[in-house]
């Protein structure tokens, strides 16, 4: 949606084809979401290790990780963020890739954590909902600058990605359907 507002619809679909196969969004979108269940558990291992604080307030309320990131990961921002800061971010994941999405997701995290850890589950999602957009509207550069400091630590998201993949094969040798379907929902 946010490319048909600036280019053609034949290079629209063209962009797009290129965004499922070399960005791999297409395994985001599969019935089985495997790679959105991946960004759940890659996300939750940066906030434990980024913001630890945040990361024990989420699990003493019981905020999972698919409660709030999965409108990020599914539109690249646009449904959470202005266009005018979703534009800035697709343009650095087609540059970069997705590494983007989880510095975003960090940097929206620190910058409202002081809030967060006086809500509880209710108020977070709430505040998900409604708060991030207007907070982030007259200014995105700051917010894509605190993105842009994030580290992420590109060994430690493969070795991530590893230890999902091997703990999601577990659960499918074990004929395990419902930890499969929680690995993927919750992480």
């Amino acid at each position: 949606m946010l490319l048909m507002q600036q280019i053609p619809e034949e290079e629209v679909f063209c962009i797009f084809i290129r965004l499922m196969e070399h960005y791999r969004l297409r395994e985001v979108y599969k019935p089985s979401m495997a790679d959105l269940g991946l960004y759940f558990y890659q996300l939750e291992k940066l906030i434990e290790e980024l913001l630890p604080q945040l990361h024990i307030h989420f699990q003493a309320v019981g905020c999972q990780t698919s409660i709030y990131a999965s409108p990020w990961f599914l539109t690249l921002f646009a449904s959470s963020l202005s266009l005018n800061v979703a534009f800035r971010i697709m343009d650095i994941f087609l540059l970069d890739g997705n590494e983007i999405l989880f510095r975003v997701a960090i940097a929206l995290l620190e910058h409202h954590s002081n809030t967060l850890m006086k809500l509880d589950l209710e108020d977070m999602i709430k505040f998900f909902q409604k708060s991030l957009k207007p907070a982030h509207e007259a200014d995105p550069d700051t917010l894509i600058g605190a993105a842009l400091k994030v580290k992420c630590n590109t060994k430690k998201m493969k070795r991530w990605e590893k230890d999902y993949i091997i703990k999601r094969d577990k659960a499918i040798q074990e004929n395990d359907e419902l930890q499969v379907c929680l690995l993927d929902i919750c992480w």
